[in-house]
């Protein structure tokens, strides 16, 4: 009953000649979900090419804290014609919890993930917990998953390797930004959330989450973060990805308050097809990093 009620709305899509024709035989399928939305890509692995995309919006999300709405994909999986029928070699699951916390090694413990993020979040009943390493970091990122989504998925594709998303981010931001003498900003904008990762070189300063409804949500939280670490907006360069536009309200507002501000590029471990290259180089590059995680 719940799965008949949920309205979906496929907003992009792309599949290359080459996996119509069947000629992807080492396929790779990265998987990103996150509040109302989830979205993926094929790679071939024998050509290290992006040659599937598919983004699916649910329609009429409710404004709630929730991360996943029971249901949701499993109403994909009805329209679905590749994942119903793809056998990938590997396969990443990875999850947008704003049941996060980024801990340092030394007070990291596996056997207390719940007991250490129940002390910043709070965690519910429904929700699995889980760690990751982020080794450049020297940190661990403890997250929620409702367990709903892993159950889904789980019955579909039961050899899946689960993350939180936001780990590529930190991972690929650390990598791109470790030979600069100076800070950098990174900010990737998601539905309703968007993230903000600080490096110093190869130094992680800060990883967050914020919530927003306006680009003044935005702009106020960026410049608040900035100033608690001394950042001059006049000065420090800002990256963006996810989902911003140069002409979208973001960009605009973002451009009157900080200089130094650019798009960021699309992941260089892969080539794209031609239909996945049309798009902005920073609207998917949150779903190709996580080929980070099994690289």
């Amino acid at each position: 009953m719940v799965q008949s009620e949920i309205g979906i709305n496929l907003k992009n899509q792309v599949t290359d000649e080459s996996y119509s024709q069947g000629m992807v035989k080492n396929a790779l399928l990265l998987m990103v979900a996150e509040k109302g939305r989830f979205f993926y890509g094929v790679i071939d692995q024998d050509r290290q090419k992006a040659v599937v995309l598919r983004d699916y919006q649910m329609v009429n999300d409710q404004d709630t804290e929730e991360d996943y709405t029971p249901g949701f994909f499993n109403r994909i999986l009805e329209e679905d014609v590749i994942l119903k029928e793809l056998n990938p070699d590997k396969i990443v699951l990875s999850v947008y919890s704003q049941q996060q916390s980024l801990v340092p090694n030394p007070l990291f413990s596996k056997n207390h993930l719940k007991e250490i993020l129940g002390l910043t979040c709070n965690v519910g009943k429904d929700q699995d917990v889980y760690a990751d390493a982020i080794s450049s970091a020297n940190a661990h990122i403890i997250y929620g998953v409702p367990a709903a989504l892993l159950e889904e998925t789980g019955n579909r594709f039961k050899n899946a390797s689960l993350f939180h998303a936001g780990s590529a981010f930190i991972e690929s931001q650390i990598r791109l930004n470790k030979l600069q003498s100076e800070a950098t900003v990174s900010v990737l904008i998601r539905n309703q959330y968007f993230d903000v990762v600080i490096t110093h070189g190869s130094d992680l300063k800060l990883y967050n989450s914020y919530r927003f409804h306006s680009s003044e949500d935005i702009m106020y939280y960026l410049l608040f973060t900035m100033e608690q670490l001394q950042l001059n907006p006049d000065q420090v360069a800002v990256r963006c990805y996810g989902e911003i536009e140069k002409i979208s309200s973001h960009w605009m507002l973002a451009r009157k308050y900080i200089r130094n501000i650019t798009m960021g590029e699309k992941s260089n471990g892969v080539t794209y097809s031609y239909g996945i290259e049309r798009y902005s180089s920073q609207q998917y590059y949150p779903l190709f990093i996580q080929e980070l995680c099994v690289s």
